[in-house]
């Protein structure tokens, strides 16, 4: 399914079923961000305790290139340790402890994979017997660091797969030296299984939907619908 079918859906329920209105104040870009707000809660929850992540969820960033920098990683000030490292930038992943959202990191024929580390403890595993053996890479930020084993030296591409936070900018995103993407969120699967329609659903509805009809039924902030109808007290 497409990111318009969850949203239209979504939004013609709030509306109880009555269509397009050229008076509603519900815009169809707020309810695509609370898809995507909503699904990314819905990935934690229904991967915890170790269960595995639905291939469904996971986004393929293609052939990326690597950029040579020092591992200092500084341009204000230029300040230079003297070892150099390669580099991507990545599109912001889904918080999962212990970079559980990185699903994918190797070489471009999508099934060598190099090994993950943390940033603190990358220089420990590798100064093992074997540590050196296999490529190595570790996340700053949205950064991710990648140290070439010596067999893989000459390595200029890696590929990536993930869970990311945003679909459309994995959809978007794009290695430098090649054209932009287009996104089409009417024709492009959305990456969530059919399952979790359920959990974002009612979660929108409950919750983000609830407190936006409330806040608009009371636009003079009297209490009242603008109907004149006493808002009810809750609790």
């Amino acid at each position: 399914m497409t990111l318009n079918h969850y949203a239209y859906n979504i939004r013609n329920i709030a509306r109880a079923g009555q269509g397009n209105s050229d008076d509603d104040s519900l815009d169809i870009r707020q309810v695509k961000f609370w898809v995507n707000a909503w699904r990314a809660v819905g990935v934690l929850q229904r991967t915890e305790y170790g269960k595995q992540i639905d291939p469904q969820l996971v986004q393929d960033l293609g052939v990326i290139p690597l950029e040579t920098v020092d591992v200092a990683d500084s341009s204000c000030p230029p300040v230079e340790y003297g070892c150099t490292i390669k580099k991507i930038i990545l599109p912001k992943l889904v918080d999962f402890p212990y970079n559980r959202g990185i699903v994918f990191v190797g070489k471009i024929d999508k099934r060598t994979q190099f090994i993950i580390d943390s940033a603190d403890t990358t220089m420990f595993k590798e100064a093992t017997q074997f540590g050196a053996l296999t490529s190595r890479v570790y996340m700053v930020g949205n950064t991710m660091y990648v140290k070439l084993s010596a067999k893989d030296k000459g390595l200029k591409y890696i590929n990536v797969r993930g869970v990311f936070e945003d679909p459309e900018s994995v959809a978007t995103y794009v290695a430098p030296g090649c054209d932009a993407k287009c996104y089409d969120s009417s024709v492009d699967e959305y990456p969530m299984p059919l399952g979790m329609y359920d959990f974002v659903t009612k979660n929108i509805l409950m919750t983000e939907l609830n407190m936006t009809l409330q806040t608009a039924e009371d636009e003079l902030n009297n209490a009242k619908s603008e109907q004149g109808v006493e808002s009810p007290i809750k609790g």
